[in-house]
């Protein structure tokens, strides 16, 4: 597989340094669509690595700090020279990078949410790929600092910059979820499936503020696929109308 991307680069020196190194390179299709093998990077975080160590060092750092503050503060509550003194660097140091607040923090939680990219589906059972997949969402968004981050600027779609970032994260959780349910039984009505998977989630998680056990994780996966026999309510003395 290897050699045969490698004998499909442009130029010469492309094709001895791919089969050299081990370097897939970057291949033009001829009406000029460039195919990239491997994992993705968005442009800004693909300029952003491009740069020396130190500089490296520094911006990851303003990540980390982007997200704490965030979560820690809520939008609001965060600031450039908060972050920059949690990051022990300067304002400065922050403009050499980023324009304002707004791509700092896009560019923060873009980044969190590369290093924790999901898996892909294993393909055994459906059942077992969709728990791994939403206990892993669940584990991010709840017990971590890139969790309070998205549940920090989630209200906050009406900021081009944050509403970009937040759909390319609901995109790459929805495809993962169509991988995990194409070609099996339960394709039919799939995306209503996702759709009911990630707003138990998101609706805990965002909106009223619950931890989301494994056990509910497993109970939700289970009654979405109609594997769970349907049973009579317990009963509830003393409600209205009941």
């Amino acid at each position: 597989m290897q050699v045969s991307i490698c004998l499909l680069a442009d130029t010469l020196k492309d094709k001895q340094t791919c089969l050299l190194s081990g370097v897939i390179p970057n291949i033009t299709e001829p009406h000029g669509t460039v195919i990239e093998f491997g994992m993705s990077e968005t442009s800004s975080t693909a300029k952003l690595s491009a740069g020396r160590p130190q500089d490296d060092r520094v911006t990851d750092a303003l990540f980390q700090a982007t997200l704490k503050e965030l979560s820690s503060h809520g939008l609001e509550g965060t600031t450039l020279s908060a972050i920059a003194a949690r990051a022990r660097t300067s304002k400065q140091a922050v403009y050499r990078r980023f324009t304002d607040k707004s791509e700092l923090i896009a560019t923060s939680v873009e980044s969190g949410l590369v290093k924790i990219n999901v898996m892909s589906p294993r393909r055994g059972s459906v059942a077992a790929d969709l728990r791994q997949f939403l206990s892993g969402t669940v584990r991010a968004l709840q017990d971590t600092d890139l969790g309070g981050a998205i549940r920090a600027i989630v209200s906050s779609r009406d900021v081009p910059a944050l509403a970009k970032v937040l759909a390319e994260a609901e995109a790459g959780q929805r495809l993962v979820l169509r991988q995990i349910f194409i070609a099996t039984s339960f394709e039919a009505d799939m995306e209503t499936r996702i759709d009911l998977l990630l707003g138990f989630i998101y609706f805990r998680l965002l909106i009223r503020d619950q931890i989301v056990t494994e056990t509910d994780i497993e109970t939700a996966v289970y009654l979405v696929l109609g594997l769970v026999a349907p049973r009579d309510p317990a009963p509830n003395e003393g409600l209205p109308g009941m």
